[in-house]
This record gives structure tokens, sequence and C-alpha cells, in this order.
């Protein structure tokens, strides 16, 4: 069995594969008062049929996204591998939220960075965290966007609003993430255990300040 964890954002997602089966899976919104992720953890892989022990490898989503949130995935993940000694993978988690378009997935994602600022990803290119005011200029007019919270981008840049998927257009995050973990167990290398590191995106403000310093 493989697991695969996502919780660097409010929708959060467990999946135990078996190859490209998926055994069991589990969505949550994150709260305040949520169960313990150990505790989900333990009864999806009942639910699928094993045990802890029953792991062959665990991915976990490495950011960017809510700092406590990806605390917790990624030490459960790493404590996990390292305990059984199977292989780790990290999968970033921009373009797990992009799968989640129906068909093909959507050519941009977003995600609320606090502060007046988004995460962005698109195909091709790095995560970048940029001022919501310049939102408007870097999407591609003809792009398919998938945005966290849903309907956010009707706020960060109401011109552009008609370029989110709608929530009805929208697959659970766990398929979503079934479909990254698949492909990342396939096609990627394991990492060391000592190379577990989440991606935060240094904030907009301050990479402007290092530009202009001397």
């Amino acid at each position: 069995m493989r697991l695969a964890i996502d919780t660097s954002g409010v929708d959060q997602a467990m999946v135990v594969l078996d190859a490209r089966r998926v055994l069991a899976a589990e969505d949550w919104v994150r709260r305040r008062d949520d169960q313990p992720v150990l505790a989900r953890l333990e009864a999806l892989v009942k639910r699928a049929g094993g045990g802890p022990d029953d792991l062959e490898a665990v991915a976990a989503a490495r950011g960017p996204g809510s700092f406590t949130g990806l605390r917790v995935g990624l030490s459960l993940a790493a404590g996990l591998a390292y305990a059984r000694h199977v292989p780790l993978h990290l999968i970033d988690s921009l373009p797990i939220l992009a799968r989640r378009a129906n068909g093909d997935p959507a050519m941009v994602a977003l995600r609320d960075a606090g502060r007046a600022e988004v995460f962005t990803w698109r195909e091709g290119e790095p995560v970048r965290r940029m001022p919501v005011a310049e939102l408007a200029g870097w999407l591609p007019n003809s792009a398919r966007v998938i945005a966290e919270p849903a309907g956010m981008l009707a706020t960060w840049s109401p011109s552009q609003a008609h370029l989110e998927i709608p929530e009805a257009d929208r697959r659970r995050q766990s398929a979503a993430l079934a479909d990254s973990a698949i492909w990342t167990f396939e096609s990627q290398k394991p990492l060391r255990y000592d190379e577990v590191q989440a991606l935060y995106v240094q904030p907009a403000a301050a990479e402007e300040r290092a530009r202009k310093a001397p």
C-alpha cells in the first residue's frame, strides 16, 4: 500500500493506493477543532484493509500553503517513512489543486497567501507569491483557473472572475491527490529523509526589499 497526504490547504485529503487503484480516501475541511490527522490516518489505513506496517511508500504535499498544515503533513509523512524505512516523496501543492478540475487539469492554480497576496502557479513555471493587485496582469486571458478558497478570483480580479472553474465542475481533493501521487510514485525519485522541506514562497514585499538592497 502507498499513502499520500495533503494538509497544505483549506481542503485536505489522504488516500491509500494499491498501484493505481484507490483503496480508501478521506476528504475534510481544515478547522481548529479537527480530530488529529494521525487518527484519520489510522482509520483510513484500516478501511483500506491493512495496517501501518503494510505501507510501501509515502508522499506528502509540500506547499505552498498553511504553515501549520504543512508541518503536520510533512512531519507525519517523514515519520512514517523513516520508521518503516520506505521511500518518501514530496508533491507541489498547487499542481495538485489544478487537478481538481474535471477533465484536463486547470492551466492556473491560485491559493490565498494572506496579507493581500496570492500563491500562483501555471504550467511550466515555478510557484510565485505576488500582490493581488498584480494578478490581473499575470493571468492569461484564456486560462482555466482553480482558486482556493473557491470563488476568490472574483475578489482578487473581478474582471477575470469568469475564468475560475466553479465548484460544480471540480473533483474532490482526494481524487486530485490520488492522480498526483500515482504520477509521483511512478516517475519521481524519492528523497532522503533529511531532504524534507516545505515549499515556503518568499513574500513579494520581501523580494522587493532584497532587490533594492545595496
